[in-house]
Order: structure tokens, then sequence, then C-alpha cells
């Protein structure tokens, strides 16, 4: 109920004088709240200010946090439309001189004609098989009439595509699709040349060893006559399909060597460099140079000196003193910004641990020096210089890296906990696949008494192989056609286990190896038919393969196939990779944190919701709510103050009344006294 006074007593405004009253008693602590509110706020947002230059400055560091960008190296073609070129961070600096006589191309088949594309091309069964076709002629010295030779070396390192036609799917059509849905390296179309449709096959992977071998085995019995399903044979029996394109490796000249590739892509000419052949040009000379590519690297540096400058640039702002107008700035003598900056500037400052003996340690080194006004000053060739000379070194000064001084090592990762420093790598036992040697070999004929087998490769298990039914030329031909039945299982492909199968002369055998290292690595035939003795294959576990063991810092280090990971000491969580060969000593690994991981770890600490910026912003935000809670109080005790005045005024108010009213009583009293009436007479 709400506190009035009318003033009937004393005719005086008792609302207007209590409420000025009140508001006399209230600006002065009002006044000093919202002094208060206006000074937080300012602070709250200037931190707020602070926040973001800390983080704009943090994101400066990302490129030069990952030590694979201080690798980076760029490879330029002198004519890239005869080829282009790049390069990884493994390649090695040099400039050669490339002249591209040919290219490589895929195998192009074409059947003979069709007058429809719903005609019945046959039932059976059409193998595909990959190779290295020749086709020659020989010519009768009698009648002069020339015949086609044909001969095919199967390519071990390719699958076999086979196909299966019934009522469902034996039309030109129907064969088509199943081609192109087997997804087995041959794409299929149905071409109309003007006088009927024909079927072109094309080999997907270009090279002289993909070529393509078509065997039929025709429901009619006959494999090589010119009707149903041999009509697509092409092979040493038939060639009823008509080559259109010839299959052909790339040929190039490499500073006057003559090299070879299946691919127009060379991948494997130089280590890291791969180059893309895009026509061929001969007596053309083509120049390609492979240099570090330094840009990045200075043009990351810059951000980040920018990044610090523009973070010094507001910290000026918020905590510079005007000596012209006395006038401090906000954030004047403020303890968490002054102690911010200082861890900031300390990192910055250090020799990387790790490097103490290095050439680079610093940043200094690295042509970036701290000013007279506390700003960067960056001298980019004096970096430029230092990646040149050493890539590696400049990456351990700003990223997480590990520097190997044996190639056959490579840094793989490390953990939180990996310290700093040198460590040792020494390797006691190379790591080994897993290998299966087979039985003694008596027959080069497969056929339905041994043609089928499964295969358990690094504990997957196949589905049933089945070797194409033949004799073959050589007991190396038999080791392709098992080496590409195997990989060819879609099972094993999925799981990625692959085997190599080859001969061994010694022992009249085949050897079937794993493609992994390890103990994981394992090779075991598990089921064979009732005559795959004569071929060598018989059911038995192979000797599973070996993980290497070896040390990182003199501590035993845990081994997966080839890799070694650190368990114990310093180098716990460092993770390497060790070539294939390579054994006893293997130098060192240097691990270093570098200065921008250092950083980022001073500013993600000052900046996580627990970091002492952030704490200092909440508690000023924490004041801010008090002098709400204070305002809210001292709205109370202005109405307790109010209700007092008017309790206080109303009472004298009211005495004045009664006052008021005896005064007009006496009077009325004494009017009526006897003298009063004698003196009217």
């Amino acid at each position: 109920m709400a506190i009035t006074s009318t003033g009937l007593g004393s005719g005086l405004d008792i609302a207007g004088i209590v409420q000025k009253l009140v508001e006399a008693e209230r600006v002065p602590v009002s006044t000093q709240l919202d002094r208060k509110e206006a000074d937080l706020q300012a602070k709250i947002s200037s931190y707020g200010t602070f926040k973001s230059a800390l983080s704009e400055f943090r994101s400066s560091l990302a490129g030069l946090r990952n030590s694979s960008n201080f690798e980076a190296l760029s490879a330029t073609s002198s004519n890239e439309d005869v080829l282009t070129a790049s390069a990884s961070s493994n390649a090695e600096v040099g400039s050669f001189n490339l002249e591209v006589k040919q290219l490589a191309q895929s195998h192009g088949l074409a059947s003979g004609s069709f007058a429809d594309p719903d005609d019945i091309v046959g039932s059976g069964t059409l193998t595909i098989r990959f190779g290295t076709t020749e086709l020659g002629t020989i010519t009768d010295p009698d009648t002069g009439e020339e015949t086609t030779t044909y001969s095919f070396t199967q390519n071990p390192a390719k699958g076999t595509l086979t196909i299966d036609l019934d009522d469902t799917n034996n039309t030109l059509t129907g064969l088509r699709d199943a081609i192109n849905k087997a997804g087995g390296g041959v794409s299929a179309n149905i071409v109309y040349d003007g006088g009927g449709y024909r079927l072109v096959l094309s080999s997907e992977d270009t090279g002289k060893a993909n070529s393509m071998q078509i065997e039929v085995s025709d429901s009619d019995g006959d494999n090589a006559d010119a009707s149903g399903l041999s009509r697509l044979a092409f092979n040493d029996s038939a060639m009823n399909m008509t080559q259109t394109m010839e299959a052909k490796d790339a040929v190039v000249s490499f500073n006057g060597l003559d090299i070879t590739s299946a691919s127009n892509t060379l991948d494997k000419t130089l280590k890291g460099v791969t180059i893309n052949l895009n026509q061929a040009k001969p007596g053309e000379t083509v120049n390609v140079k492979v240099a570090p590519n330094t840009g990045n690297i200075v043009e990351s540096v810059t951000k980040f000196v920018e990044g610090y400058n523009a973070l010094v640039g507001v910290v000026k702002d918020l905590t510079s003193y005007n000596p012209e107008t006395q006038q401090g700035s906000i954030l004047l003598g403020d303890g968490t910004i002054r102690n911010a900056m200082s861890q900031i500037r300390r990192v910055m400052g250090d020799v990387v641990s790790g490097l103490e003996s290095a050439a680079v340690r610093t940043l200094v080194d690295l042509g970036i020096k701290t000013q007279a006004d506390g700003t960067l000053e960056f001298d980019s060739s004096k970096l430029e210089s230092a990646l040149k000379k050493d890539p590696e070194g400049v990456a351990a000064v700003f990223s997480e890296t590990g520097i190997t001084s044996d190639p056959r090592v490579k840094f793989i990762e490390n953990s939180s906990a990996t310290k700093t420093g040198s460590y040792s790598v020494s390797i006691t036992q190379e790591a080994t696949r897993g290998v299966l040697n087979g039985g003694a070999v008596s027959s080069l004929t497969v056929d339905d008494s041994n043609d089928t087998f499964r295969i358990k490769v690094d504990g997957t298990s196949s589905g049933q192989i089945q070797l194409t039914q033949k004799t073959y030329a050589s007991k190396e031909a038999l080791a392709a056609e098992i080496q590409a039945r195997i990989n060819g299982d879609s099972t094993l492909s999925s799981a990625g286990a692959k085997v190599s199968v080859s001969y061994d002369s010694d022992n009249n055998r085949f050897v079937i190896q794993s493609q992994k290292y390890g103990e994981d690595s394992q090779v075991e035939i598990t089921e064979v038919d009732s005559n795959s003795s004569a071929i060598g294959l018989n059911v038995a576990a192979g000797t599973a393969g070996q993980n290497m063991a070896g040390s990182i810092g003199g501590f035993a280090a845990e081994a997966d196939g080839q890799y070694l990971k650190g368990t114990q000491g310093d180098a716990i969580g460092m993770k390497l990779f060790i070539e294939d060969g390579a054994s006893g000593f293997l130098g060192s690994v240097t691990f270093s944190r570098g200065l921008m991981n250092r950083l980022d770890n001073v500013l993600g600490g000052l900046l996580d919701s627990d970091g002492s910026v952030t704490a200092r912003t909440e508690g000023l935000q924490k004041s801010l709510n008090d002098i709400n809670d204070e305002r809210f109080k001292l709205n109370d005790r202005m109405a307790e103050l109010e209700k007092r005045f008017l309790d206080k005024f109303n009472a004298m108010d009211s005495l004045l009344g009664q006052l008021q009213g005896m005064g007009t009583f006496l009077g009325q009293q004494l009017a009526t006294l006897p003298f009063n009436n004698v003196s009217k007479k």
C-alpha cells in the first residue's frame, strides 16, 4: 500500500518535500555507482578488444605450426603444354631436362558388327586378363601371304575379370553393362559405325603391360570359331576382335637417358617429383626445376609479424599514458595484460629447446627482431637464405618437428608427453612379411581337378579362388595367374590384403608372400581341390611375419611392423618409420616443439575458459553485477527513508491540524464571553 500525504493540516506539499529529501540522499550514491558502472563497462569492452587481438594473433601462427609447410618444394616446367611437374617435401633440389617422345596409351579392341544392340552375343564365360601383347607378321616366302602372330605375357600385378553370360544378360547391351558393372579395369561401350553396332573395349590403365587378352568358354563348345561368344575372343587361339589401339608405354628422355612408364604420370623417375605428360614432342627439350617453395613461408612469417605488431598496437592503445592531457588509458597499469604480454615476449625471445647448439635456434637468426617500440621487424632475405641452407632447421624453430640424421628413418608423430631433445635410434631385428612356401610343382596344367582353392591373408579369408583352366607356358606364367587371382578376390582387396607370388626355381615351388610387414602378416591356404598338389598348392600355414625390434633413446620401443613407438623415457609417444633393410645404429632423431606451438599454448592458456584473461573479464563482469545489486539495495533504502519521512511529516501535519482545530474552537468560545457582547452593544 503506497504511503501518501494530503497536507490537509498544514497546507504544505509534503509529498514533494519528501521526494526532494529522498532524492538528495539518493543522488550522491547513485552517481558514484554510475561512475563505477561506466568504468567497469569500459574495462570489459577493452578486455574484449584485447581478447580479440590475442585471438587474431593466435590465428596468425597457423601457417608456421605445421612442419610440413617448411619442407614444401615447388617444381616448374618450361613448357606446361608438354608436361607439368610438382614436388613433395622429400624431393631433391635440382634441374633436369626431359624430352617426351611418346605418350602412354590404353589398349582398345572392337568386336565385329551386330545389327542391333539387343542381339544375342552368346552364352558362357568371358575371361579378361591383362598383360603384354605382341602382334607380329610372318610372310610366306612362297606365296607372300602374311600371317599375324600373337603372344601374351600376363601382368602378375593385375587381377583377372570374369564375366558370366546367360539368358539374363547375353545381349550386346547386357554384356556391355555386365563389364562396366564388374569394375575390373575395362570400360565397354557400344558404337554405331554407320553399318552396325560394335562392342568397343578399352583398358582403364595405360601401358604396354596392361593390354587385354580375352578368352571365352562358349556354351556351344567351340571357343575359337566365328559364332557365339567366340566372336569376342582375342588370344593365341582366336583373334576375332580387332585391335583399334595398341597399348603403349610412355617414352621419355631424362637428361639423355630413355625411360619408359606405363602411365603418363611419372612418380618414380625422381624421388618426390611427379611429372604429368600432356603431349608428345619429339625433339623438344623441356626443363624442370625443383626448388624450395620459400614464398609461402615468407608470407606466413609476414602474417605472424603483422599479427604481433597489431597486438602490440592494441595493448598500447589500452594501457598508454598521455603526458599532454595527463590522462591514462582505461587499462593503464593493468597487471593481467602486463603479465600476458610478458609471457608472450618471453617465448618469442627464447632459444628453442633441443636446438641449443644448432646454427638456427631463435627468431633473430631468421631475421625477426624486436624494435625500440616493442614491435617486430622482419628481414625476409635472412629467412630465405636460411630456408635454402637448412629448411629442416628453420622448421624446428617454428614448429613441432623431428629431424632424423639417417634418411632411412622417418619421424611420424609425437605425443604431448614427448620431451624435446636428441634420441638415438637402433634396430636389432628387421620387420619381415608372412610367407608360404608351396609344394613341388609337377604340372603346368590347370583343369577341373585343381582349379579352385581358398586362402587367408593377414587374417582375412578369401572367397573361392578359381584359376583359368589351361596348360601354362611356364611356371612363371602360372605364378602370375595365381597372384592375379588372389589379388583379384573382392574380400581380400576390400581388406587391403595383397600377396606376391613367385617361382622358386631352386626348390621347384611357388612362394606366396604377404605385402604387409609385422606379426599380423600371415599367409595360409585353407582349402584346395582334389589335385591341387600337382601345381604345388596344399592346405598349409606359412611362416608369420615379425615386427622389428629396436630402441629410441636407449629404451626398448614398441613395434608394429616397420613402426617403432617410444613407451619409456623422454621419447614416450614418439613414432618412427624404418625403411625395409635398415638395421643397426641409425643415428638420431632431434625433437623440438618449436616457438609457434609454445606460443599457441600460452595464448590458449590466456584465452581458455580458465585462463587469466577470461578470469579477469569474469571478475569485472561480477563487479558489474554487484553494482546492480547495490542499486537494488539503494532503492530499498530510499523506499524505507521515504516511509520514515512521510511518517514524520504526516504526524506533524496531523498535529498542526489538531492545533488549528483547537484554535478555531477557542476563538468560538471567546466570542461568546460577556465582555465581547457588551462591547458590541
